[in-house]
């Protein structure tokens, strides 16, 4: 099976792989302010965060760096989609929570066999 060169593919199928401690960016040791809430382990500054009273600088480890790009990449791939597109209506499917958002919020969350899942979409959660 042959790949098409990244500048014949959609931009969002050329991304680069997410950053992994370690891999030459900057990463520091810190509390990761995502969805694993860990303190003292390996992160990475992935942007500000602007909330009505204060700026802020978001840190993430390299688990959640995951999963936000993944969430990122879904929402893209469904925004891009053509309407009415199979595509587009699973992720829509996902998305129960109600949000305006394509991806899904992960909102209810059980464990099965020592892992964490969302009860929505039924992805494994990497907290």
């Amino acid at each position: 099976m042959s790949f098409a060169p990244a500048v014949e593919r959609p931009w969002c199928d050329a991304w680069p792989r997410v950053a992994q401690p370690d891999d030459g960016n900057a990463w520091v040791t810190g509390d990761c302010w995502l969805y694993c809430r860990r303190e003292s382990v390996r992160v990475l500054w992935v942007g500000s965060v602007h909330t009505p009273g204060a700026t802020g600088d978001l840190y993430a480890c390299g688990p959640c760096v995951a999963e936000l790009d993944h969430m990122v990449r879904v929402q893209s791939h469904a925004r891009n989609a053509p309407a009415g597109t199979e595509t587009r209506k699973k992720a829509k499917a996902r998305n129960k929570t109600g949000s305006t958002s394509e991806a899904c919020e992960h909102r209810q969350i059980e464990k099965r066999d020592g892992k964490t899942h969302c009860r929505t979409c039924e992805r494994q959660l990497y907290l």
